[in-house]
């Protein structure tokens, strides 16, 4: 994944700090390779951590290679959209082809 500024690719070795442990609002992005919904989510993610990333945390999580965690999140699918607020879930998940309204609503 290319380096954005307000997006940070995490390990699920992190998600208990940087998710849970965060104060406001979090959103975090499972995704994986070779997925076209990931890449068509991809710059929708980048222009709303333009637009949100002062305020909002934006967290990138390849789902491959943290699979015990996404397993014990429930996540089945590529991608997933995960919003936190105060460490706590709240909202519904976003899955599959996701568009930047429904993103903006959540």
């Amino acid at each position: 994944m290319a380096e954005h500024r307000f997006i940070q690719e995490i390990q699920a070795s992190q998600y208990e700090a940087l998710v849970v442990g965060a104060k406001g609002p979090v959103i975090l992005d499972f995704y994986s390779e070779d997925c076209v919904p990931c890449e068509a989510l991809a710059s929708k993610f980048e222009s709303l951590a333009d637009l949100f990333g002062e305020e909002i945390r934006f967290y990138k999580i390849f789902r491959q290679q943290n699979r015990e965690l996404a397993t014990e999140l429930g996540v089945r699918s590529s991608p997933t959209l995960i919003f936190y607020r105060d460490g706590q879930e709240v909202g519904r998940r976003l899955t599959g082809a996701i568009r930047k309204k429904d993103i903006v609503e959540q």
